[in-house]
């Protein structure tokens, strides 16, 4: 009898030391705030800067954009994550809050979802800068749609809650917190969503910038060389990224939100790329059905403020020089490689889309309003710029064929 006493205490003592840590694990999660869900503590040196989540950062971003409500949104993929800071004094005062919502590696069918989601809650935005990517359009015209996903329900659609406060994820992501206080290299996510991609910072140190436009080229003359060349389906003359877009373009009108519609300011050595592999035509007819698309929609909310932006060409910014390798001294100061680029020129952006004046000479004519009416000075502007980056930098062009020719060859890319 005694054995079975001191069993049974041994197992209550047991049971009560899990249940302690547990709650002491779950404790140190909701204080520390890894995912700023809870705000119960935001102590500088403590937990003030917080890591950029590798789990859930849709949802994450998401309830963060709803507790602030925020007037202005950004979306897109990590173009816009990485490329426009919602800090930046373009957006006005505090009062006027924006938010990054851009999620890496998604589409606009994930923007669309969101905006669905803030509408919901009653926190639609008065505005929305939306970044649309070329390349998530392409497709085999013959092809059909892959079916929609339903959304989740039940215990599935809360499941990201659980794990944000009660996984081994969550406790690793709050120790990562309390470590990278005075960490200036780490990945980090600021309160508005942003990552100001600092990680990066020390490759382009150890590295230099040569080596990381290098890497994206070669993957990007890979891409490009297998990428379909088509943008609508055949038999629907559409395709679920013309759908998604239409979906998210409607209900933002309906709300009266001011739309921004952005093509990215891909840097010239992606755009020879395009070249290269017979993808600029497609480009440019992308380009007229997004103004279409713009069209129609004006026509259809005439209370609507939509405004499609083109941020692509050859201009004195994209045609930034790549520093020579092995040239680890000097930075780029618009782009980190020739698809993402940095927070300076995404205040360049902001700009041009809001009006500021200041922008110099050099500046004074990126960002070109396009409509229907106006493509042909929007080719004819592209074409100039692309004379005068060629003369000034021929090198860059030879190279991205070189690498085209070589992905396409079955060969690895070499370094020039």
């Amino acid at each position: 009898m005694a054995e079975d006493r001191s069993y049974a205490g041994f197992i209550k003592w047991m049971a009560a030391a899990l249940l302690a840590g547990v709650l002491l694990t779950v404790l140190l999660v909701v204080v520390v705030d890894p995912y700023r869900l809870f705000r119960l503590v935001d102590v500088a040196g403590f937990n003030a800067v917080k890591p950029r989540p590798d789990h859930y950062q849709a949802q994450i971003k998401l309830a963060g954009a709803q507790a602030m409500r925020p007037a202005i949104v950004l979306m897109g993929n990590s173009r816009v994550d990485v490329g426009i800071d919602p800090d930046s004094t373009q957006f006005g005062a505090a009062s006027r809050p924006a938010y990054n919502l851009a999620i890496p590696g998604t589409g606009v069918g994930t923007s669309r979802e969101q905006f669905e989601h803030l509408r919901a809650a009653g926190a639609a935005p008065a505005t929305m800068l939306l970044g649309v990517e070329f390349f998530d359009f392409l497709l085999d015209p013959e092809r059909a749609d892959a079916p929609e996903r339903p959304p989740p329900t039940g215990l599935a659609r809360h499941r990201w809650r659980i794990d944000t406060a009660f996984s081994l994820d969550a406790l690793l992501d709050a120790v990562k917190t309390l470590r990278i206080q005075h960490d200036a290299d780490a990945g980090t996510m600021t309160a508005r969503g942003f990552n100001p991609l600092f990680d990066y910072l020390r490759i382009a140190r150890e590295e230099g910038y040569h080596a990381i436009f290098l890497q994206r080229a070669r993957e990007n003359a890979r891409s490009f060389s297998q990428a379909p060349h088509g943008i609508v389906r055949t038999r629907s003359d559409s395709s679920a990224e013309w759908r998604d877009l239409g979906r998210l373009l409607d209900g933002a009108a309906r709300e009266k939100t001011a739309i921004h519609l952005i093509i990215y300011p891909y840097h010239a050595q992606l755009l020879a790329m395009l070249e290269q592999t017979g993808l600029w035509p497609v480009f440019e007819q992308w380009k007229l059905r997004l103004a279409g698309e713009v069209a129609r929609l004006n026509a259809a909310h005439p209370e609507a403020r939509v405004v499609l932006w083109d941020f692509s060409g050859y201009g004195a910014l994209q045609c930034e020089p790549i520093p020579a390798k092995g040239d680890v001294v000097h930075a780029t100061r618009w782009y980190w490689e020739s698809g993402h680029f940095k927070p300076a020129l995404g205040e360049l952006m902001l700009e041009r889309i809001f009006g500021a004046a200041g922008a110099g000479p050099a500046d004074a004519a990126f960002g070109f309003r396009l409509d229907a009416a106006n493509r042909s000075a929007n080719r004819d502007r592209i074409a100039r710029e692309r004379r005068e980056c060629l003369a000034a930098q021929p090198a860059m062009f030879g190279d991205a064929a070189a690498l085209v020719a070589e992905a396409q060859a079955g060969l690895p890319g070499r370094a020039r």
